[in-house]
């Protein structure tokens, strides 16, 4: 059997095993072994899937993962987050829109410790869902701004998928998370912009009250309530911003940090922590599951050519960078109108970043470009993990109101992308002044 027809093969048989509703971990497992058997024979092939799922679950860069997802735990259960909504709505209620304004705000601080979307968005959205109901505010605008604010979670670090990238691209985990800070703070402020804008043509959807100008005492007042969440954005990002410790060692620090300040603010129960440890365990061993299926997969692509097959493709069409570019994200957005993203994500970085870096892209620059397309994956449905959230919060949202309320903001990340692709220095710019290279 030639390699083309093998290959054509094992992703026809992988999607028929996603149809036949098996977890795509399992369905990447199938497939891989499968091909290594067929490619290699039985003592080598296990032999190469013994190696692969050692090297991946020992990585040291991958043990951030497991320390991030406990400290966004923490910050979660314990409640320590809870009151950085209401801390911001203090400075920024006066605008058009200001509680919907300080929704993402405060999911933009948030993200700077937590890693998490879902996280952020929950975290948040408990607070701002009731305040926002209760002042009249549209459910559209609630939605949108709380599912869009909550995918801040991984973008600015730390930054769960980041990681994930980082390791399966064997690239650094520390200037990926710089790379994500400017992107970051610019599309918080464009999430702002576009909410204010909307208030101010339908004021309706975001009604204004005397109370939402808070007095100077309580703004003062709010500083010292978001001291814990500083504590860690200093902690976490400046340490690594220094060089002080590796993006590992940071996570490390940050749970620790985090055990303490949710003890002082005496919210570290019992309930909490053990909440805090399975949530932990289920979501590293998901994705450390995934990573070393979805790689016996990529070293089988890799065995047959796949990825040099689509580069010259690809490069034989004769396209200007741009319009290349412009095909793959427009490749990755119907993907995230359809599939579960970072598992995708998962699956296709190994034959998608040769091509990609090859076509002379920066791998920390797509780095920051591939997060973005996963907070679209999150706000769109019928599988965006955040809108699942906001549901759960808001009972009876129809998908009407879900569609009116993440569009604009969908539309908000191309911009993002493509203001990216114009100014890569945006990205590029900030893990340049790393201190630690």
């Amino acid at each position: 059997m030639s390699e083309p027809v093998l290959g054509a093969l094992l992703i026809a048989l992988m999607f028929v095993l996603f149809a036949m509703g098996l977890e795509i971990a399992v369905s990447l497992g199938v497939v891989g072994v499968l091909g290594l058997l067929w490619l290699k024979g039985w003592t080598v092939g296990l032999g190469v899937v013994g190696s692969v799922a050692w090297s991946n679950a020992t990585s040291f860069s991958f043990i951030a993962v497991p320390l991030f997802v406990f400290m966004s735990a923490i910050l979660l259960h314990s409640g320590i987050g809870r009151g950085l909504f209401t801390a911001v709505a203090r400075w920024v209620g006066f605008l058009p829109g200001g509680l919907a304004v300080a929704s993402v705000f405060s999911c933009a601080i948030f993200a700077a410790v937590s890693g998490s979307s879902v996280a952020t968005a929950a975290t948040i959205g408990m607070i701002a869902i009731p305040e926002m109901e209760r002042r009249g505010y549209g459910r559209p605008l609630i939605c949108g701004s709380l599912a869009a604010g909550g995918t801040l979670g991984i973008l600015i670090p730390p930054s769960i998928p980041m990681i994930i990238y980082g390791v399966m691209t064997e690239t650094s985990v520390g200037h990926l998370y710089m790379a994500g800070i400017v992107p970051g703070v610019i599309l918080s402020l464009m999430f702002a912009v576009a909410i204010v804008l909307y208030a101010v043509a339908r004021p309706e959807a975001a009604p204004r009250r005397s109370e939402d100008r808070g007095s100077l005492r309580d703004k003062v007042r709010s500083v010292v309530e978001v001291a814990p969440v500083a504590v860690l954005i200093v902690v976490v990002l400046g340490g690594m911003y220094v060089g002080v410790v590796t993006p590992t060692e940071a996570a490390a620090l940050g749970s620790t940090v985090s055990l303490v300040l949710a003890a002082l603010a005496r919210g570290l129960t019992w309930r909490a922590l053990n909440r805090a440890f399975q949530e932990t365990v289920r979501t590293t061993s998901m994705v450390v599951l995934i990573i070393i299926f979805a790689s016996i997969f990529s070293h089988v692509m890799a065995l047959i050519g796949a990825p040099s097959a689509l580069f010259a493709t690809v490069v034989g069409l004769g396209l200007p960078r741009w319009a290349l570019f412009t095909l793959i994200f427009a490749f990755l957005l119907l993907i995230a109108y359809a599939l579960e993203e970072l598992s995708v994500m998962i699956i296709i970085l190994p034959i998608l970043f040769p091509l990609v870096t090859g076509l002379g892209f920066d791998p920390v620059w797509f780095g920051v470009i591939m997060v973005v397309w996963l907070e679209i994956g999150f706000i769109t449905p019928p599988v965006g993990l955040n809108l699942f959230v906001i549901q759960g919060l808001m009972p009876g949202l129809s998908g009407r109101q879900i569609t009116l309320g993440t569009t604009p903001f969908v539309v908000l990340m191309i911009l993002l992308v493509v203001l990216l692709f114009l100014v890569p220095d945006l990205a590029l710019w900030l893990p340049r002044q790393m201190l630690v290279k």
